[in-house]
This record gives structure tokens, sequence and C-alpha cells, in this order.
């Protein structure tokens, strides 16, 4: 396969997901890992289609080959993160976004999605601390992702802590005042 060809396919993969077309970017990123199975970059892409699409096992799978393939690339573990936390293994989760934190220390969306992690594991302190920390980098992507998970997640959960509830509360309801 020429690289023009893979770049086409990779691309195509990547606006079908964008568009959250799972059925049909899992079936392009398929065709695609199987002319290219050895690039990390083409299971990465699976991968992603496989989330969107809601498939968090397969996605887990092909991200881990994208790490085998390529051990320190930050996307792969962030995105390998979010697969984890779907499929509610908040520990091997938050060891995925701890790496990637300590790698791309700059990295808002890591460290707030490393705060919910943790905020889903019961770990206020943590999750406080890397909720602060996003914060400070980037303010309106934290807010907007803390937002998201206590919409969908915290705030409809019977098996959430009410600590844990509280907490998210509070962090919004200090990062509204300070705005």
């Amino acid at each position: 396969m020429t690289d023009e060809l893979e770049d086409q396919m990779v691309a195509k993969a990547e606006e079908l997901t964008e568009q959250k077309k799972g059925p049909e970017a899992v079936a392009e990123a398929t065709e695609l890992a199987e002319l290219d199975p050895k690039d990390a970059i083409v299971w990465f892409v699976k991968g992603k289609a496989h989330y969107i699409d809601l498939q968090f096992e397969e996605a887990l799978a092909c991200f881990s080959k994208a790490a085998e393939i390529d051990r320190e690339n930050a996307q792969v573990w962030h995105m390998m993160g979010y697969a984890l936390i779907s499929l509610d293994r908040l520990a091997e989760a938050e060891q995925a976004l701890e790496y990637v934190k300590a790698i791309q220390p700059e990295n808002a969306e890591a460290t707030c999605a490393l705060g919910i992690c943790q905020a889903m594991a019961n770990k206020q302190k943590e999750a406080r601390g890397n909720f602060e920390l996003a914060i400070a980098m980037n303010k309106p992507l934290a807010v907007a992702m803390m937002e998201h998970f206590n919409e969908k997640f915290v705030s409809i959960s019977k098996e959430t802590a009410a600590g844990t509830k509280a907490m998210i509360e509070r962090v919004l309801e200090t990062i509204k005042l300070v705005r």
C-alpha cells in the first residue's frame, strides 16, 4: 500500500469518527488495519472508531496494539484511559492517564480526565488536585469536561458516593464564582 493511499484511508476513518458514524468508521479502520497491521496510527484510528461506536473492549484492544507498537505515544495512552474508564477499570485507567500526565504535564484534558477517574474511584483528594491543575492550565476545557461528567455521570448515578458528588459540585461552584 502506498503512503498516499494509507493517508487517505486514515483521513477518511478520522472524518467518519469525527462525524460519529461509528459502523462506517469501524469498517474503514478495519480495512486499514488489515492492509497495514504494523502501524500504530492505524490501530489508534481503529480504536477511536470502536470507541465512538461504544465498543469499548474492541477499542481497548486496538489501543493496546497501538501501544505495543509505539509505547511512548501519549494520545494512545490517553484514549486507552478513556476506554478503561468506560469499562469501569478505574485503577488501570488511572495508570494510563498518570503516564500521559507524566510525559505531557501541560495536557489539561488528560489531567482533568485523571481527576474524573479518581473521583469515580472515590479518591477525592487526588481528584481535586488534578481538577485544580487542569483548571489552571485550561479553564474552559476543564470546566466543560467537569460539567459534562457531572451531568452525564455524577448527578444521575445512584452509586456515586455522596462525598464525591458534593466535591464535584463544590469545585464547579467555586469555578463559577471565580469566572
